[in-house]
Order: structure tokens, then C-alpha cells, then sequence
């Protein structure tokens, strides 16, 4: 694993979890303080910044974003954010490290009975089934490197990556 492999993954808009298996050498490589540092100096020369927080590690523009820019990273991000809020409302208890299930998830959310969660499943996938609202829910935040599946076979189990917390800290702001 070298410095060019690692911005090849990272450029590519992916937080880059401790806890994940995918990335597990990407994160384990910025682990080390002298690569974290100079991957930050190249990035810095081209206009970006390297964070790392809470377990997680992705690229950003160095310069706060514009009205326009943020506005476009809300529109871009907006079914993330809200399938967060979902996600985070139907199992409260939800951090980084645990386990969850799409059969818990689903027990869970038909026990709340919420016409609120419902209307906001529908302004996501609009369509009213519920068992591919759960699959494409579940893909959703897998294909934003919250979610990833714990093993090939078993595509009920997913574990809950460290950057949860960079969605749940902008969600917690918004509501």
C-alpha cells in the first residue's frame, strides 16, 4: 500500500472507516503518523485537505464551502442524511461497531408504526414495499460507507462503520 493507491481510493469520495474490512489497509496505512502527513502535504498543494476523526478519513476541499456548494453537497447528499435520520430513529441505540440486521430493522420499524418514517422511506425509494424499501435502504447506506456487509453470504448482518458519526453530526445539526 503507498501514497498513490491510497489517494486513488480516497478521490474517489470514499470515507475510508477503521472498522472496515474493505478498506482496512487504506486506514491502517494513514494510521501511521508519517504517511497521514504526507499524503496532507500533497493534497494540501492541490487544494485539499486530509481529516481524519473518529475512526474515519476522507478528502475535503480546503476552503469552507460556498453558499452554492453547500447547497449542491445537501442536494447530493439528501437521501444519505435522511436515511441516517431513519436509520437513527428506528434503532436509537445505532453507533459505530455494532451490528445490525435488515430482519431487526425491519421488526423494529413495523413495531413503531410511524406514518412520519413511512412518508420518509417513500421520499427516498417511492414505492411502498417494504421489503425492497429495507434492500435498497440497506444498499443505500452501504454504497456511503456507513454500512458493510459482515460476510458475502449472510446479507442480513451489516456492521456499522465509523463514519456514521460524520453523517450523524451533520444530521444532528439540520434537525
Amino acid at each position: 500500500m503507498g501514497l498513490d493507491e491510497v489517494f486513488k481510493v480516497l478521490s474517489k469520495g470514499v470515507m475510508v472507516s477503521l472498522n472496515s474490512k474493505k478498506y482496512l489497509d487504506v486506514a491502517s496505512f494513514l494510521m501511521i503518523d508519517e504517511n497521514f502527513d504526507e499524503l496532507s502535504i500533497l493534497l494540501d498543494k492541490i487544494g485539499f485537505k486530509l481529516n481524519g476523526e473518529n475512526g474515519y478519513f476522507y478528502i475535503s476541499k480546503k476552503e469552507n464551502m460556498n453558499e452554492a456548494e453547500l447547497h449542491s453537497f445537501l442536494q447530493k447528499h439528501k437521501n444519505i442524511l435522511v436515511a441516517v435520520a431513519i436509520l437513527k430513529q428506528v434503532l436509537p441505540y445505532i453507533d459505530k461497531g455494532n451490528t445490525v440486521k435488515q430482519t431487526e430493522f425491519t421488526y423494529q420499524y413495523l413495531q413503531k408504526d410511524n406514518t412520519a418514517l413511512a412518508q420518509k422511506f417513500e421520499y427516498i425509494f417511492d414505492t411502498k414495499d417494504l421489503k425492497d424499501i429495507v434492500e435498497r435502504f440497506f444498499g443505500l447506506l452501504e454504497k456511503a460507507y456507513i454500512l458493510e456487509q459482515k460476510e458475502r453470504e449472510n446479507k442480513d448482518e451489516y456492521l456499522v462503520l465509523s463514519s456514521i458519526e460524520y453523517y450523524l453530526n451533520i444530521v444532528e445539526r439540520v434537525v
